[in-house]
């Protein structure tokens, strides 16, 4: 048993016999190193070591001649046994003074991994060591940086370039005797520059995080995207307003599972706030589309065993050939919503459970980025999103974006300033093609979409 592990079970007891009628408890500790430079120059660099435990503890309450519990929660960074004799004491007295909640889900009764699951899960997902050191990271951004700059002599300045690697430890207990720990590791590569002089630049950048600094893109790579795309960002001006079909690449695609995680969240459900809270079963993408949440991808940065909750984690198809067949839930929305609760509990050391995500992944299509260009014929490539102008309730969108003008199948021009709107139901419906070019970002893994009919307005 790890340390932090048994530090969780340790306090979950100490919760017990101060009275809790039930307990979880969750144990992290981070290390990571940043180092950011610019112009070939280092600008900082940052370490962080931290460690902290949080407790949930529930006690039983007695109101009105009704039963019921009520919980709290708190954490601390002192691990030391005076430390969390402090912190059981500061969560029960706050427990014992908050309302009770009919619907409360204390941390009991979970399904759990089991030991054989846990011990398969660990050998199938070791935890790499990643093999930058801070020089080897700091040669990093430099050599991605210098890619970027010397890429053209239209590169004019540099916003800098930063590395970054760490390691995460996690550690979970409930009072049902639960305890399991997994650790993490991660590491990125990011870059951005300017083009252009005066009132004609333009910015942009590239970057890559993978479990590994072995796996990450090559730094020379990413700095050479991040310069092309912003040397063919120059010239951009506007476009005459209209209805056209758009050309999602993958990068601004992933907002649009964002958007569609958050509308199957069982609790944004459960309170009217999503506007597919009435869709399940119901065919809302074309029957090309199917998207699944998946908790053990190798390409993933979101695998995971159990979840917040110590609930195991298994693969949810959500779309399935264009309809909606399940919600996001933890335990609370599972019984709500009377479906088996599907392992999305999210949690921090302190405050309620919360409901996310594992790798969300869109299955990709057969035609490639010019196929697709070639067959939507004439419409707007879409590069960069801008503001945040998305209703959850009735899925109305509207977002300042910029790209390129897509004519006779090919791109011709830059275009910015300009707003595409719409509304999410009939975006998802209207994609008319999925492109061939799967790429993951993080935990999400998704091509380029083709979506019929959005307004776009500009000035040209």
């Amino acid at each position: 048993m790890s340390d932090l592990q048994t530090l969780s079970a340790q306090l979950i007891d100490l919760a017990r016999k101060a009275g809790a009628h039930s307990a979880d408890a969750l144990s992290v500790a981070d290390v990571s190193d940043a180092i950011r430079v610019r112009h070939g120059v280092v600008e900082s660099v940052e370490h962080e070591d931290s460690r902290g435990i949080g407790l949930r503890a529930f006690v039983e309450k007695k109101e009105d001649g009704k039963h019921g519990l009520a919980f709290a929660s708190a954490s601390t960074s002192d691990i030391s046994a005076a430390g969390l004799k402090r912190l059981v004491e500061q969560v029960m007295v706050m427990a014992r003074i908050s309302e009770a909640d009919p619907d409360a889900m204390p941390p009991v009764g979970a399904v759990h991994p089991d030991a054989r699951q846990m011990t398969e899960w660990q050998k199938h997902h070791p935890c790499p060591d990643s093999a930058w050191s801070i020089e080897a990271a700091r040669d990093a951004a430099l050599a991605c940086e210098s890619a970027a700059l010397g890429y053209s002599d239209k590169i004019s300045n540099s916003e800098g370039a930063e590395s970054g690697f760490g390691s995460m430890s996690v550690a979970y207990a409930s009072s049902d005797g639960f305890a399991a720990a997994y650790d993490k590791t991660s590491a990125s590569l990011s870059v951005s520059v300017i083009a252009g002089k005066n009132d004609a630049m333009q910015r942009d950048y590239a970057w890559d995080r993978q479990l590994s600094s072995t796996t990450l893109r090559k730094p020379q790579d990413i700095g050479r995207e991040a310069a092309e795309r912003t040397v063919k960002r120059l010239g951009a001006g506007g476009l005459n307003s209209g209805s056209m079909p758009v050309v999602f690449e993958p990068r601004v695609a992933t907002s649009l599972l964002g958007h569609l995680s958050s509308a199957v969240n069982g609790r944004a459900v459960l309170q009217q706030r999503s506007f597919l809270g009435d869709s399940l079963e119901q065919s809302i993408f074309p029957e090309f589309i199917s998207i699944a949440d998946d908790p053990d991808h190798p390409d993933g940065l979101g695998n995971r065993l159990f979840d917040g909750e110590g609930s195991r984690c298994s693969r949810l198809q959500l779309i399935d050939q264009g309809r909606l067949t399940a919600f996001l839930t933890d335990r609370y929305a599972a019984g709500r919503l009377k479906t088996t609760p599907g392992g999305h509990a999210r949690r921090g050391l302190t405050g309620d459970i919360g409901i996310g995500s594992s790798n969300l992944v869109m299955q990709a299509g057969p035609l490639s980025r010019q196929e697709m260009l070639h067959e939507i014929g004439n419409g707007l490539l879409v590069c960069e999103l801008i503001g945040f102008g998305i209703n959850g309730v009735t899925g109305d969108y509207s977002r300042g974006a910029s790209g390129f003008l897509i004519e006779n199948g090919e791109i011709t021009r830059p275009v910015q300033e300009i707003t595409i709107a719409g509304n999410l139901r009939d975006m998802f419906r209207g994609i008319r093609h999925v492109g061939s070019d799967l790429t993951w970002f993080g935990s999400v893994a998704v091509p380029s979409m083709a979506i019929d009919g959005i307004t776009v307005a500009g000035q040209a």
